[in-house]
């Protein structure tokens, strides 16, 4: 979009978003190269378009954890990697997502030293109303019109993250600081960075929903552009593309032209698989804009830029040496090909070794303690190689990283029996509800991440599929559930035994509205070491067939899962399951005949 006439600039606007640590095209869990993703392929189009342009680079949050690289432990002075990568591109400036918490206020401060650029955010505040970074910024950019005039615009930068941070990371941050909700912070703001500059870009580390949402909704970016000052907005949070097809026919949103109520907006994907691109024709003088286009590019194949690869490379290095450190070994493989329809190993262990934790630590027996387990790589928006397949043989702190991707800490919760059967109840939501005797009926509920799939082990029961889910997205009870025959050692699980369940800090916190009580015990460890520490001292036993869904003669579901577990059918010899095709995304389709 060239600024041919000599009153119009043409600005090019870039944007990543969710990037979590994916700096080279590397696959820390597979071992292997990531084709279509990593921020130094994202940085070869960075430059393309800084050849062709004015631009301004942002990033929309989520950039320092999410892997083994960002993840370890940085040596004393050692410059976070993320932040050195983001140093060599120059970016303009970033925003705060809600995993830049994940490792505390301390740490945060401590990578964001280095940073060269600078960090906003709005509605996070100390517990004195003060900043943690700024809450907005002012950058003043040199232009050029049709004509080849030179011209310095300003642009407000202003960035926002979901409210829902104080649940996830509330070890972290309860006490420490405060969080507004993105609307209400921004009508608070908006108006005086406005009246400061002549474009205004919100970076909103917040997914797409309706025009008009709840205060504390984690899809407030459409909501949010039509706020009167907002020229521009960046979207993330959700690892998604826009424009794209998946989002037409939205209310307020444009998924053809990239705009949100009639403001352009792009958001990147995750892990660095696309760059943002907005182009605005603006005109000089009152800088209206004039047209503008937004699209995502799709970093697939791309050459990585070597000086990202060169800045990132001693790190890069270090974490490949650190998580091959062997750990033990297992007899059987370890995959979570069939995790949303099985007792999946993978899972299994994550609740064994949390389990053993927290006995080790409380040194009671009065009360039984049980453990908790989900599928975290397993497909969704990580696409058809975002699984677990970890072989049989030797295991290392790569294996161990690759069954639990995140840095949470271990908590226990005191639950009663009713508890405990409202939390599987949550957990069932993933699926959909069957109709007896139709075929081939999609088993998933696209919208419930694998991780909420989150079951307590030790138990005993049935999912009946033929009953609808006990609740909502929002939490609402709206149906009687669809646990049956729920037993504790044998025995119809009483609603008021008492029991001690192991778990995350993530999930005891609040997240996904498992959790109704606070953590009676919060611990420092994380869930990773302890999986580390438990596959350190033991092997891998087999899976015990815990869970399994009623049966429905005459009916069958289909669900997405990785091309490679066509070569693994043997290790669910209990089910009925039959391959069928690969969708256009690339995920095995395997029918399921209940």
């Amino acid at each position: 979009m060239p600024a041919a006439r000599p009153d119009l600039v043409h600005l090019r606007l870039l944007a990543t978003s969710d990037v979590h640590g994916w700096l080279a095209p590397w696959d820390y869990h597979a071992a292997q190269p990531l084709p279509d993703a990593g921020l130094a392929r994202t940085a070869r189009l960075i430059d393309e378009a800084r050849a062709a342009s004015d631009t301004l680079l942002f990033d929309n949050g989520d950039f320092l954890q999410g892997n083994p690289l960002s993840d370890r432990r940085m040596a004393e002075g050692e410059a976070h990697p993320v932040i050195a990568a983001m140093n060599q591109l120059n970016y303009d400036a970033v925003t705060l997502g809600n995993h830049e918490f994940n490792f505390g206020l301390p740490a945060l401060r401590e990578a964001l030293d280095a940073a060269r650029f600078p960090v906003v955010s709005a509605n996070i505040s100390d517990m004195k109303g003060g900043e943690i970074v700024p809450r907005s910024v002012v950058l003043v950019r040199p232009v050029t019109d049709g004509a080849g005039g030179r011209h310095d615009l300003r642009v407000g930068v202003i960035g926002f993250l979901p409210v829902q941070v104080m649940i996830w990371d509330r070890a972290h941050l309860e006490g420490r600081v405060t969080v507004e909700p993105i609307l209400a912070a921004a009508r608070a703001q908006i108006g005086a960075l406005r009246a400061r500059c002549d474009l205004v870009v919100a970076l909103c580390h917040a997914g797409i929903g309706a025009p008009t949402v709840a205060c504390d909704s984690e899809d407030a970016s459409t909501a949010l552009a039509g706020l009167e000052g907002i020229d521009v907005v960046v979207t993330g949070h959700s690892h998604l593309v826009f424009p794209s097809a998946r989002f037409e026919g939205m209310e307020g949103v444009d998924a053809r032209r990239g705009t949100l109520q009639g403001k352009p907006a792009v958001m990147p994907g995750s892990r660095g698989s696309h760059l943002g691109v907005i182009d605005l024709q603006m005109r000089v003088g009152d800088w209206r804009i004039v047209s503008s286009s937004s699209h995502a590019v799709p970093v697939a194949h791309v050459p990585a830029a070597p000086a990202v690869v060169q800045t990132v490379a001693a790190a890069h290095e270090a974490t490949l040496r650190e998580i091959e450190r062997p750990l033990g070994h297992t007899d059987r493989p370890l995959n979570s090909f069939f995790a949303m329809v099985a007792p999946s190993p993978a899972a299994s262990l994550i609740a064994e070794a949390s389990a053993a934790h927290i006995r080790n630590q409380l040194e009671t027996d009065e009360v039984p303690v049980l453990g908790t387990g989900q599928p975290f790589r397993c497909g969704g928006r990580g696409g058809p190689r975002h699984y677990t397949d970890i072989p049989a043989g030797p295991l290392t702190l790569r294996h161990a990283s690759d069954i639990y991707s995140y840095p949470n800490t271990v908590a226990a919760l005191r639950l009663t029996g009713g508890d405990v059967h409202r939390w599987l109840e949550r957990a069932a939501r993933v699926f959909r509800r069957l109709r007896p005797g139709a075929e081939d009926q999609p088993l998933l509920d696209p919208e419930v991440p694998s991780y909420n799939f989150d079951l307590i082990h030790g138990l005993s029961f049935v999912v009946d599929l033929e009953r609808p889910a006990m609740f909502a997205a929002d939490g609402r009870v709206v149906g009687d559930g669809r646990i049956r025959e729920l037993t504790y050692k044998g025995k119809p699980l009483d609603p008021e035994a008492e029991f001690i369940v192991a778990t995350s800090s993530y999930r005891a916190g609040g997240a996904g509205g498992f959790a109704p009580h606070p953590p009676m015990y919060a611990g420092t460890r994380r869930m990773r070491d302890v999986l580390s520490d438990h596959l350190a001292r033991r092997p891998v036993p087999p899976t015990a067939p815990f869970w399994s869904f009623a049966p429905m003669p005459g009916t069958t579901a289909v669900f997405p899962t990785s091309p490679r577990a066509a070569d693994h059918l043997d290790e669910v010899p209990h089910l009925s399951l039959t391959p069928l095709a690969e969708d256009d995304a690339g995920f095995l389709t395997l029918r399921l005949s209940l």
